[in-house]
């Protein structure tokens, strides 16, 4: 299970109070207040580093509170919390916290300063070429925190959140906000989700529905009864249509899930696994449950138990992988394991040379351009302790003996970051942060992994850097254009009207023109080879990327395939699908060429029956 330390403190720091729940719990009203109005401070000085709003946000009020000095000269409170902390989280790591508390009160007494990285950030933006390290545009306004985000077959991207007007309000807990957005406009509206899907899971289904499982059922709530003050996981599941952009209730899961994965499988049902459960102790449930989707787009399908396992903790990496079964990968370094559908029995595989809390992310690339096929999965990053790290390990799928290796390390340790799969396999690594916190020392400074992600030879090189701040719950998610956007994180809850996105272009599409795609199948078979035209002869590489899905750093749809392909004329491919669904899960895929010079191709939708 989770170390109670580190759910403890992530908790508390996902609560946006800076103290622990548990810590707090003992605390009278009044010294509750002035801690978290000690917090609300810490937060607006962190936000006038990067530049956004200083409105405080409502906790378990809706009036936001301003900073109160005595919070620093309360010893009352100081010494409860103190001993709490001593006694839930041991006497180094309470250490740790009371420092932090302290720096926090010299800078509000105005006898320390915040460090700044705006100056560092734009010289080093200034100092690169956009033809080796990429471009971002200039920050824009996407008004509501990209937590989760989406990409539709429709080429637009479904975010949502939680109404920030409420957060964190265990009276108004089920209240949360959704938002369309089309990056070819880059315009959007907003949309009213059935109830707070923050902090589900969700994947996308074969005809192109999302399915969302869970989300937040309640806020914490210090009045609760004691054992049952923490977050409540939600026990619904939805489908949303992105041609009508409606959701329809699916059937209730039997527990409730704050933090699930949910990985769709090769027949298009999907594996429902982890979060926290509905009763407010803080229990990550072992029930694992199945989705079958009906046939219809706003039909309704069924909801089964099929399995128990203890996921060792929250938003475990799950891939579908070429045998046809489901593996799941940490947190816990030992928690590497095979579900096989049908029977919904689970085998042991090595385990991972670390354990890989604290949001870290990964990725699974499959070369089916050569014989045998290839497929690896990469999972790096997290955080243990105090501080972030940076082993990045891989498993290849088709040779389990050999276990999980070392894969190149990335050049800064991060949790909280996203890695998105370019349409040339390589990986673009961006934001998050180094401190064990969600928000502090955040990385302003991209890498991309400069072979595909199957080739072990290649080496991270630092990019150009982003100007907002993509912390704790920021996104990122590959465009139709082979563009990445990342949406800021959510520092400032309140900051929501104003928050910010960015687009990155990476280094390639500052090499020349790009080739087209001039004609391709709008659906395809598996084994199909099939015929795409080209507006180049220079052609090298064909690929497949599923449509991200990614909520805290965990991309559960995201999936990369390289296909084999032959030249028959000039400007004309033929290029093959694998034969198994395993390899090549059913659904809808942006179809990229990549040009000799190493350039992509704007993508085409396709769905592969």
């Amino acid at each position: 299970m989770i170390r109670a330390s580190m759910l403890a403190r992530r908790l508390s720091e996902i609560a946006g109070i800076g103290f622990h729940v548990d810590a707090m719990a003992t605390l009278s009203p009044q010294e509750v207040m002035q801690m978290r109005q000690l917090t609300i401070f810490r937060k607006t000085v962190l936000a006038s580093v990067v530049g956004l709003s200083l409105v405080a946000p409502p906790l378990y009020a809706a009036t936001p509170v301003s900073f109160d000095s005595d919070a620093c000269s309360n010893p009352s409170a100081e010494a409860r919390l103190r001993q709490r902390e001593n006694s839930v989280l041991g006497p180094a790591h309470a250490e740790t916290h009371a420092r932090a508390r302290a720096t926090q009160c010299r800078v509000a007494m105005g006898l320390e300063k915040v460090a700044t990285p705006d100056s560092q950030v734009l010289a080093a933006a200034q100092a690169q070429a956009t033809n080796t390290a990429g471009q971002w545009s200039a920050p824009f306004v996407i008004p509501v925190v990209g937590i989760t985000a989406v990409l539709l077959h429709t080429g637009k991207v479904l975010f949502w959140s939680y109404e920030p007007s409420q957060y964190h309000n265990p009276d108004a807990s089920n209240t949360g906000v959704a938002y369309v957005w089309d990056p070819v406009t880059r315009t959007g509206h907003a949309i009213t989700p059935p109830e707070n899907i923050w902090c589900a899971g969700q994947t996308i289904l074969s005809d192109g529905r999302v399915f969302i499982a869970g989300g937040n059922l309640r806020y914490p709530d210090p009045n609760a009864p004691a054992g049952q003050t923490n977050f409540e996981g939600s026990m619904s599941s939805y489908t949303f249509n992105p041609l009508t952009e409606t959701w329809t209730a699916q059937p209730n899961m039997s527990v409730g899930r704050w933090y699930p994965t949910v990985t769709k499988l090769a027949d298009n049902r999907a594996v429902i696994t982890s979060g926290l459960d509905e009763t407010g102790s803080g229990n990550t449930t072992s029930v694992v449950e199945l989705f079958t989707p009906a046939a219809s787009m706003d039909g309704v399908g069924t909801m089964s138990t099929i399995s128990f396992h203890d996921p060792s903790g929250m938003y475990p990496f799950q891939y579908l992988v070429s045998s046809g079964q489901m593996m799941q990968a940490g947190p816990a370094f030992y928690n590497t394991v095979l579900l096989a559908p049908g029977t919904w029995s689970w085998s042991s595989i090595p385990n991972m040379t670390s354990s890989h809390y604290e949001y870290a992310n990964g990725v699974i690339y499959t070369d089916a351009s050569v014989t045998p096929l290839k497929q690896v999965v990469m999972i790096a990053g997290g955080a243990e302790g105090d501080s972030a790290f940076r082993n990045n390990e891989w498993f290849e799928v088709g040779n389990p003996g050999a276990g999980w290796r070392q894969y190149p390390q990335w050049l800064q340790p991060r949790h909280n970051a996203n890695t998105v799969i370019l349409p040339d396999g390589t990986l673009f690594t961006v934001a998050g942060n180094a401190a064990s916190t969600g928000y502090d020392n955040p990385h302003f400074n991209s890498e991309l992994y400069n072979k595909p992600a199957g080739d072990l030879t290649g080496s991270w090189i630092p990019m150009s850097p982003n100007t907002i701040q993509a912390g704790y719950h920021s996104s990122a998610i590959l465009l139709p254009d082979a563009t990445v956007l990342l949406s800021q994180d959510d520092m400032n809850p309140q900051a929501a009207s104003t928050h910010q996105a960015q687009v990155y272009s990476p280094p390639y599409l500052f090499k020349g023109a790009r080739p087209s795609i001039t004609s391709a199948p709008g659906t395809l078979g598996l084994g199909q080879t099939f015929n795409v035209g080209s507006s180049t002869p220079n052609v090298s590489s064909v690929a497949l990327v599923a449509p991200g899905a990614v909520t805290h750093g965990n991309d559960m749809h995201q999936r990369y395939i390289k296909l084999r392909y032959t030249k028959q004329g000039a400007k004309n491919l033929r290029v093959t699908l694998p034969g198994s669904s395993a390899e090549v899960p059913p659904g809808y895929y942006m179809l990229f060429i990549i040009d000799s010079q190493g350039v992509p191709s704007v993508a085409k939708f396709v769905r592969v029956s």
